[in-house]
């Protein structure tokens, strides 16, 4: 296990402050490289976002897609209610238990979320452009261990607050 000093914790190059300055800039990056291209699909990079994560099997609920968001059950339903209007987006109620709305894309949905993806992954591909392949591939394992960690503890606390 890794152990941070005050010497690495403090300061512009503390890991906190720049795991949160760059998911912030690089999200502006991709948003801003693909403004016209939401604008012609009349999408917004939240709308995209949703798509993105249903079309990979990321999240199937509203719930599930509220949480990964980090935004409320309205604005969930409003960002639901949106793109089902615009056809990219299916919610089925199921019958087991209609209180849980299950998420899938249309084929329109499909087709945005293929259309759009060459496109993120070359904004994405420029944050990237001072780091190679073998250290691309590195900090994406990174990742995933301090992401399944935090998703741990996240856990954890909840079971503590229940």
């Amino acid at each position: 296990m890794a152990r941070f000093g005050m010497d690495i914790c403090v300061g512009p190059f503390s890991p906190g402050r720049m795991i949160r300055r760059l998911a912030k800039i690089a999200t502006a990056h991709v948003e801003s490289r693909l403004e016209s291209r939401f604008r012609e699909l009349d999408l917004g990079f939240t709308q995209w976002i949703a798509l993105k994560v249903i079309h990979d099997g990321v999240v199937s609920t509203a719930g599930e897609l509220a949480r990964e968001l980090g935004i409320t059950t309205g604005a969930t339903t409003r960002l639901i209610d949106t793109l089902e209007e615009h056809d990219l987006l299916f919610r089925d109620r199921g019958t087991a238990d209609r209180r849980v709305v299950k998420l899938s894309l249309t084929d329109a949905g499909r087709k945005v979320t293929a259309a759009l993806l060459p496109d993120v992954i070359n904004a994405w591909t420029e944050i990237f452009e001072d780091v190679d392949q073998p250290e691309a591939e590195a900090f994406v394992a990174t990742l995933k261990k301090m992401f399944a960690t935090a998703e741990r503890l996240e856990n954890r606390a909840e079971e503590v607050v229940l």
